[in-house]
């Protein structure tokens, strides 16, 4: 049996972000977001979120950035961030004290409940040579995530509707994530397409919540 092609496996992605990471130091490009355009990416994860006194997930923390967007816009809330990347734990952790980090494998490795679970950009990157296995590992993710959240889920792709798609990327058919959701998750879901053109966020909420008009979730 051939030997696996070392390019497509966990641990050639975890190199990818580490030789990022010496390279660009702390920020955006380090995560693979160089053009700077995280905070729109940003505004479209946390669009539904309010209030104070929550608490979340953020499932490929990176380098935290997240975490500092969020400190600007909340006062009262508890953060947990999750990577496969050592080097970004061990530097999240010196430079948040506020919040807790933790080194994980996989989406299995999430065990504990949080108001919002959000993933930003984790399924960027292609990890498998079989894109039809890499698709249901990112459905099984999203599965698995989605009842470790209260009320909701946000995560954000590129679209397959584009005109060039590098070697390694991953891009989502719309309509296909939709159906999949729907089906296996929730139909209550928000999609927004509008703040880049070649990517975008969906927000899927549990079904026992309802979002008032004061934003205020409550049971039905």
């Amino acid at each position: 049996m051939p030997e696996k092609n070392e390019q497509w496996s966990i641990e050639h992605l975890i190199s990818t972000y580490r030789e990022a990471y010496a390279r660009f130091g702390d920020s955006p490009a380090a995560v693979q977001w160089p053009k700077g355009r995280q905070d729109l990416r940003f505004n479209a994860l946390t669009a539904h979120i309010k209030k104070d006194q929550f608490s979340l997930l953020d499932y490929g923390c990176g380098l935290g950035h997240l975490k500092t967007y969020l400190d600007a816009r909340f006062s009262a809330y508890q953060y947990h961030g999750v990577d496969i990347v050592s080097d970004f734990i061990r530097d999240c952790t010196l430079k948040y004290r506020d919040a807790t980090f933790e080194l994980v494998r996989n989406h299995r490795d999430i065990s504990r409940e949080y108001d919002h679970v959000l993933i930003s950009g984790v399924f960027n990157i292609v990890y498998e040579e079989n894109v039809t296995m890499y698709r249901a590992i990112v459905r099984d993710t999203l599965e698995h995530l989605f009842e470790c959240c209260r009320v909701a889920l946000s995560v954000n792709f590129m679209t397959d509707r584009v005109d060039f798609k590098q070697e390694f990327a991953y891009h989502e058919n719309i309509a296909d994530l939709h159906k999949f959701l729907c089906d296996r998750l929730s139909p209550r879901l928000t999609l927004d397409q509008s703040y880049m053109p070649y990517e975008f966020t969906v927000t899927v909420f549990k079904d026992s919540k309802i979002v008032r008009p004061d934003n205020v979730y409550e049971p039905i």
